[in-house]
């Protein structure tokens, strides 16, 4: 263990929040906390989320040897170039932001001579939002993506790796992020662009005695907070593109099928999609 290691993690919503609790006892380290929401600074020192909480986000990133940014991907550049002086040398920035590319750019277009930077993604959540739903076990069995830039150092990779050990993921991945931003574009941008698409409108007739767990299932993440994806969606817009036309393009194929009644091409349809769900789903990270 290495005692005087400090971590900051800058917004405590739902993944910062559910960070700083998970973090807890890692390295023995000091947890710096930022928000610039009263209210959940309050909520964050009552829960003893963290041990130092902040409003201004250079308090938290000075002296600091790890900073995770929990924020929307469109703040991160610019704090990080307006505290370029208080981060401590050879620390690693990293975020969790759900898009790699575009925020890699720019963070490295500001990155502070001596500091490190490494991207992550956590794959987990919830259909809320806030501190006050995060938990200490929102990142257990769940996947972790580590994506490296062309001079991230190697003691960079292997910290985040650690720390997503130690928070509970299982499932971690190591990509660069055009590639994590290729998949993630079917992954999750397409999952929550399908639910969207779903609940843009619908029966007027419906009500809750129609639905089961098809429903709940497939409309999940329709509970959306437009502000975050409408950043993720047209930051990662060319992959998203690209999987919204390979999805219309199956949903016609589908579409023929049944309209037709051709019910031996139907069933060779879905017997491809019962295949193709069963390998998906034993694919583990190399």
């Amino acid at each position: 263990m290495n005692d005087g290691f400090r971590i900051a993690v800058i917004g405590l919503g739902l993944i910062g929040g559910s960070m700083a609790y998970a973090l807890k006892g890692f390295r023995k380290a000091e947890i710096a906390g930022c928000d610039i929401n009263p209210k959940t600074r309050a909520l964050a020192v009552k829960n003893k989320a963290v041990d130092k909480i902040y409003e201004d986000a250079g308090d938290a990133i000075e002296g600091s040897d790890a900073v995770i940014f929990c924020i929307y991907p469109e703040s991160i550049s610019g704090i990080i170039a307006e505290n370029a002086g208080r981060f401590k040398k050879n620390s690693v920035i990293t975020d969790v932001c759900g898009v790699k590319t575009e925020v890699a750019e720019k963070i490295c277009g500001v990155l502070p001579s001596g500091v490190d930077y490494v991207g992550g993604h956590p794959m987990a959540g919830k259909e809320v939002d806030g501190f006050e739903n995060a938990s200490s076990e929102l990142f257990w069995m769940s996947g972790y993506i580590i994506t490296p830039v062309k001079n991230t150092k190697d003691s960079s990779i292997r910290l985040l790796r650690e720390i997503a050990k130690y928070i509970g993921s299982t499932r971690i991945a190591v990509a660069a992020p055009e590639e994590h931003d290729s998949v993630i574009a079917y992954t999750s941008d397409l999952m929550h662009v399908s639910a969207s698409a779903l609940c843009l409108t619908y029966p007027e007739e419906m009500n809750r005695a129609y639905t089961a767990g098809a429903f709940r299932d497939c409309t999940r993440v329709a509970r959306i907070n437009p502000q975050l994806w409408s950043e993720l969606l047209i930051s990662n817009r060319k992959n998203v593109v690209k999987e919204i036309d390979r999805l219309s393009a199956n949903l016609l194929k589908i579409r023929s099928s049944i309209e037709s009644a051709d019910r031996d091409g139907l069933y060779k349809l879905l017997e491809t999609v019962l295949s193709n769900k069963i390998v998906m789903q034993g694919k583990e990270p190399e």
